[in-house]
């Protein structure tokens, strides 16, 4: 009698300890993205990859990454004799090639197929992969943004993905190669001020899984990279594109009604744009992201989805990625309206003491 209540209780204690050790086991499997994939890579042979966005940030590190490791890279810049493509020029290969680019315009996309098939068949250089990266960002209030600067954004991040992936389809589908479309942790969450951009990141989101089912059956395999917070070694908030921003936020400021000028203030919305001139936390360089790029496009088996890490401190948005789909909607909205909100001047209509 003792031992059939001994053993009762070992094995109700052991079955506890399985439970608890397969919950550990899967919250730890499902916050760090371990996937059992392998390492088997394919031969590099001189495939050729199309990279649009190579002007600077991810696109511009990761053409001369694949370089190196022996891909022809057809590299799609805006300023095909800028600063940024004279720099991949000096550093590549002879088998680079610069190709003029604006993801927005369809002439361009069109003479970039011409341009690579042209190479395929001087070279027999096929197109094994193509890496949309190209992209802007945009802040603003729902309240301040304007139609034109949604369909602005949506242009380049939303519409000049799917017009390249489209365009070079046909090519990708006749290797069996791949299709990589670099997202952002924001296409998984959502902040405050951050709609512009996260509508166009979650419709790549949707529109690479539906691309993903569809070109299963002819071999074709469809990444996603949705990267951190880079953008201290990336020009989506610097130089150029800082100043457009800035240009974008005085043009919001004017078209805004008086009502929701007064409703807000002009110390609250300006200070969204102040804050993007001194962003600390980001990750120092952009290998996490060419590293995650490279597998997509080397990796015989490569992932449906790479979140990859940023930042330089203890948080990073990719940790509220991992978490969005078992958070409950109230902690997700707490947490996603303090962080982004946090540093940023009271709303004037908010503000008691503006208020009394």
């Amino acid at each position: 009698m003792f031992g059939q209540i001994f053993t009762k209780k070992v094995l109700k204690h052991s079955s506890m300890f399985v439970q608890i050790a397969l919950v550990v086991f899967v919250v730890v499997v499902y916050y760090f993205g371990f996937e059992w994939r392998g390492k088997h890579m394919i031969r590099i042979q001189g495939q050729g990859v199309f990279v649009t966005g190579c002007d600077s940030g991810f696109g511009h590190e990761v053409v001369k990454r694949l370089d190196k490791i022996g891909f022809t890279v057809f590299a799609g810049c805006l300023h095909p004799d800028g600063e940024g493509a004279k720099a991949l020029r000096d550093t590549c290969s002879e088998y680079l090639h610069i190709v003029k680019l604006d993801v927005t315009k369809a002439d361009d996309i069109e003479k970039a197929r011409e341009y690579v098939e042209k190479v395929h068949q001087e070279t027999g250089c096929g197109l094994w992969g193509v890496v949309n990266n190209a992209g802007i960002d945009l802040y603003g209030d729902v309240e301040f943004l304007t139609l034109d600067l949604y369909r602005r954004v949506a242009d380049v991040n939303l519409f000049g993905t799917i017009s390249v992936t489209k365009t070079f389809l046909p090519l990708i589908r006749k290797s069996k190669g791949r299709v990589i479309n670099v997202t952002s942790v924001k296409g998984r969450i959502y902040y405050p001020c951050i709609s512009a951009y996260g509508v166009t990141k979650h419709g790549i989101e949707t529109f690479s899984d539906c691309l993903r089912v569809e070109m299963a059956r002819f071999g074709v395999k469809v990444s996603l990279v949705e990267p951190g917070n880079f953008s201290a070694c990336t020009a989506i908030v610097k130089g150029e594109n800082y100043q457009r921003l800035l240009k974008a936020r005085d043009a919001m400021w004017e078209a805004a009604s008086p009502e929701v000028k007064e409703t807000y203030g002009k110390e609250y919305f300006f200070a969204q744009y102040e804050r993007l001139s001194h962003l600390t936390s980001s990750y120092p360089n952009c290998d996490p992201v060419s590293d995650a790029i490279e597998d997509a496009l080397a990796n015989e088996n490569p992932a449906a989805r790479y979140l990859v890490a940023g930042g330089s401190g203890l948080y990073d948005d990719c940790i509220l990625a991992r978490f969005i789909n078992v958070l409950p909607t109230c902690v997700m909205d707490y947490l996603s309206t303090n962080w982004m909100t946090k540093g940023l001047p009271k709303i004037k209509a908010l503000d008691k003491t503006t208020t009394k």
